[in-house]
């Protein structure tokens, strides 16, 4: 008998024993796992200084071109083409920039891609300009890395031809720029972004014409605006809120489908 307090402190203490490497392999699987998600630089401007940042075009079989000077500013940019021949008025427009993992690696160095609600991401800009001879209508699509579900910002006002344009979308849940979220929330496709798609709606102008059009791109941005800032775009997507629903039933249809894959 008096060996039964030896004996049951010795396995108290290979309990314990056994406990604490329970305890620290799932504290070292836990670290492993949550540093396997990116982290969003916040802020972070794309400029294309030195070539195209591993940035593609509209079926993502190509770079984009790298062009050393004519920015907004002067200095490089970014740029693609998209021939709307086979495009039919009404439905769903090209992607015609794509922001996403290609087999060189992750486009701008991966700086985009993470959880863009705990990173504290509540704006999204980007310098845009086309050749077209008809004004054009720009959305973005930010999505996952697996391209679902996503979400998709339209800019309302058009674009017109050869001049750069500064777009702005607010990356908040009551912004009326978005015309879905496929099915999901907001919550659900800004908490692990890993791709952003830029495109255009498809003009009566240019459906089914056989012509090159030219689209060019610069300082793609995100950030955390002030509030007044902040403030101010909200009260500019205001203004098209009411084409929102227009709009909405082409992206609706489509869903991850179509220009988006």
């Amino acid at each position: 008998m008096a060996s039964f307090p030896r004996n049951f402190q010795l396995c108290g203490r290979l309990r314990m024993k056994y406990f604490l490497r329970i305890v620290l392999s799932f504290s070292i699987c836990l670290f492993i796992h949550i540093s396997s998600f990116a982290v969003t630089t916040v802020p972070f401007q794309e400029d294309f200084a030195s070539d195209s940042e591993l940035w593609t075009n509209f079926n993502n079989s190509a770079l984009l071109s790298f062009n050393a000077a004519g920015g907004p500013d002067g200095s490089s940019y970014a740029s693609g083409s998209f021939n709307f021949l086979n495009s039919v008025f009404g439905d769903q427009g090209p992607v015609v920039f794509r922001g996403e993992t290609t087999p060189g690696g992750p486009a701008s160095g991966g700086n985009f891609f993470g959880n863009w609600i705990a990173d504290g991401v509540r704006e999204f800009s980007v310098f845009v300009r086309h050749d077209s001879p008809v004004p054009l209508t720009f959305f973005t699509r930010f999505a996952d890395s697996v391209n679902f579900p996503g979400a998709t910002s339209v800019q309302f006002a058009p674009v017109l031809g050869n001049t750069w344009t500064e777009l702005n979308f607010s990356i908040t849940p009551s912004s009326p720029n978005f015309v879905t979220f496929e099915g999901e929330s907001f919550a659900t496709v800004f908490d692990n972004i890993g791709r952003m798609q830029i495109g255009v709606s498809i003009p009566a102008g240019l459906a089914g014409v056989d012509q090159n059009i030219t689209f060019d791109l610069d300082q793609v941005a995100i950030k955390t605006p002030e509030p007044t800032t902040l403030l101010l775009s909200c009260l500019g997507a205001l203004l098209g809120l009411s084409r929102r629903s227009k709009f909405a039933g082409n992206f609706l249809s489509l869903g991850r489908r179509g220009y988006f894959e």
